[in-house]
C-alpha cells in the first residue's frame, strides 16, 4: 500500500482535508447514522453517532485505528489538549470489514461508528477523523471532517438575488442573522465571532461573512461582497446501477480486459442554454446495485469515461468535482485533452452520481462554473452556515451555531 505520511507537516499550520492517502482506498463516506446523505454533525451530549464507510482495493485485510483531532475554524489543529476534548479511549480500532461478495474488483469494506461507546466528545468544534494502521499514527490512510455544534445560537438566513444589479441573474445572496439563545451573550462580535458559509460540499468558494451591524437582539452579516455565491447551474447525473442496462446519460456499458466501463454521453456546456429546473443531490453520491442486495459489499466498481466538446485552452484545467471528487480539483478527476475533446476516466463503486464541471484558471484556487455550467440564481444550491465564537479567554473556536438550508 502506498502511504503518504504528514508526520514533516507541522500540525500548527497544516489545514486538515477529507483526503484518501492510498490510490486503494475509495468510495469513503460520513455521514449521520441511519441517515443517508446526512451531512456529518454532532451535538455536543447528544447520543448521535457518525457513520464513517470506506473500500479497500484488495482482498487482505487490515488492522486499522482511528482518533479524532480537534481543529480551528480554519482546520488547523488546535492548541486544545486531547483531554480536554475527549474522554475514554483516544485510539479505538475500525471493527467492522466485510469482504466484497461476487465482484470483478475484490475489496474489503469497512464501516466504524464515531465515537465509539469508549470516547466521549466534550468540546464543540470542528473534528477530523484520522484513520491509520494500527500503532502507526503516522501511516495515514484517511482524513474525514466532522463537526461537533454546541447550540447557543438561532440563526436566521436569507437566500435572494444578489442586491447588486449586475450581478442579479447570475448570483445568489446569503444574509445572516445571530441571534443569542437563553442567557448566552456574545461581546464584541466583530472580534471574537466567525460566520462561515459554504455552498454545496465546496471548499474552494467557502466565505467568511463580514459584520454589518449588532442591534443586541441580531448580530446582522448580510449585503456585502462576501454574500455573493455565483449560482451555477442544477447537478449533472449519472446512474450505474445497473451494468447490464443503460440509464439516462450513459451512453454505453461495456466489459474489457476484466473491467466493468461505462462511457457517458458527451457533456452539454449548459452555459448555452436557458435554465432548467433539474432534481439534483447537490453534488452527493449514493450507492446501489441493481440486484438489490447488500449495496456495501455486493456493487462493483466501473471505469467511468466523461467526454467534454470544448477547444483545447491553455488558461487553465477543467475539473469532475463532487462528492466523488471530496471536491477537490486534483490530477485524479482532470479533464484531459485528446482527439479533438477533453477526456476524463474516474474508477466509481455502482450507484447514483451527481457532479459538475468546473474549470480552475491557471494560478487560482477556486474553481469557476461560468465556462461549462454556466450561472443563473434560480438555481436550487444547499447553502450550510457555521458560526464559531472565540473569546479573550479562550484558545480554540467554540462551534455555537449551524444550519443547513436550500435555495428554493
Amino acid at each position: 500500500m502506498l502511504l503518504l505520511g504528514v508526520s514533516l507537516i507541522s500540525h500548527a499550520q497544516y489545514v486538515w482535508e477529507n483526503r484518501a492517502y492510498s490510490p486503494l482506498i475509495k468510495t469513503v463516506t460520513l455521514e449521520q447514522q441511519g441517515n443517508l446523505m446526512s451531512e456529518p454533525v454532532l451535538y455536543l451530549n447528544s447520543s448521535q453517532k457518525l457513520l464513517l464507510q470506506f473500500d479497500e482495493l484488495s482482498e487482505e485485510t487490515q488492522n486499522y485505528e482511528y482518533t479524532i483531532v480537534h481543529c480551528n475554524a480554519d482546520w488547523t489543529e488546535s492548541e486544545l489538549d486531547v483531554m480536554l476534548y475527549l474522554e475514554g479511549f483516544e485510539v479505538q480500532p475500525i471493527e467492522n470489514f466485510n469482504n466484497s461478495f461476487n465482484t470483478i474488483q475484490r475489496y474489503v469494506h469497512y464501516s466504524q461508528t464515531i465515537p465509539s461507546s469508549n470516547m466521549k466528545i466534550t468540546k464543540s468544534g470542528n473534528y477530523i477523523i484520522k484513520v491509520f494502521l494500527a500503532g502507526r499514527e503516522d501511516d495515514l490512510v484517511l482524513t474525514r471532517r466532522f463537526y461537533c455544534v454546541d447550540d447557543q445560537t438561532n440563526i436566521k438566513t436569507e437566500i435572494r438575488p444578489s442586491s447588486l444589479t449586475s450581478l442579479q441573474q447570475t448570483t445568489q445572496e446569503v444574509n445572516v442573522k445571530v441571534g443569542a439563545k437563553g442567557m448566552r451573550f456574545f461581546s464584541e462580535p466583530e472580534k471574537y465571532m466567525q460566520v462561515i458559509v459554504q455552498q454545496n460540499g465546496r471548499e474552494d468558494n467557502k466565505r467568511r461573512l463580514r459584520l454589518r451591524g449588532n442591534s443586541g437582539a441580531d448580530i446582522d452579516f448580510s449585503f456585502d461582497e462576501s454574500n455573493q455565491f455565483l449560482g451555477g447551474n442544477e447537478f449533472r447525473n449519472f446512474d450505474i446501477t445497473s451494468l447490464r442496462n443503460k440509464s439516462n446519460y450513459v451512453e454505453r456499458l461495456d466489459f474489457y480486459d476484466n473491467q466493468n466501463i461505462a462511457i457517458l454521453r458527451a457533456e452539454r456546456i449548459k452555459k448555452s442554454f436557458a435554465y432548467s429546473t433539474e432534481k439534483d443531490i447537490n453534488g452527493k453520491f449514493y450507492i446501489r446495485n441493481e440486484y438489490q442486495e447488500d449495496r456495501n459489499t455486493s456493487s462493483d466498481y466501473v471505469w467511468v469515461y466523461f467526454s467534454l466538446p470544448l477547444p483545447y485552452t491553455l488558461e487553465g484545467n477543467y475539473y469532475v468535482v463532487g462528492d466523488l471528487s471530496d471536491w477537490r480539483m486534483n490530477e485524479q478527476n482532470k479533464f484531459e485533452y485528446q482527439d479533438g475533446k477533453y477526456l476524463a476516466t474516474l474508477y466509481l463503486k455502482q450507484g447514483y452520481y451527481n457532479y459538475q464541471i468546473l474549470f480552475l484558471p491557471n494560478f487560482l484556487s477556486e474553481g469557476s462554473t461560468k465556462e461549462v455550467e454556466g450561472n443563473h440564481y434560480e438555481t436550487n444550491n444547499a447553502y450550510k452556515v457555521f458560526v464559531y465564537y472565540r473569546n479573550f479567554s479562550d484558545n480554540y473556536d467554540e462551534l455555537i451555531g449551524y444550519t443547513l438550508v436550500n435555495k428554493s
